[in-house]
């Protein structure tokens, strides 16, 4: 199941961009050829996320082409 090293790999780059502050939201581009079953990248985030700042985080997935895979934003808290 790739969808596990996906996850992974979004935790981690979201992650290092956050440093430190929780993410609300990550919003991924995905194209019909991507060969990504969504629920299972969802399943998988929400297990790899767990005890990081993406706890909790709400997953979207946007339409793209081809064979996109892409983070295309996420939220996080402001900085203080």
């Amino acid at each position: 199941m790739h969808e596990l090293g996906l996850a992974r790999n979004i935790v981690g780059i979201v992650g290092d961009h956050a440093r430190g502050r929780r993410v609300s939201r990550v919003r991924l581009v995905v194209g019909p050829h991507a060969c990504v079953e969504e629920e299972a990248v969802r399943f998988c985030f929400d297990v790899v996320s767990e005890q990081t700042v993406l706890a909790g985080a709400r997953l979207e997935f946007l339409p793209g082409e081809g064979d996109a895979f892409v983070i295309k934003d996420f939220d996080m808290e402001e900085m203080v």
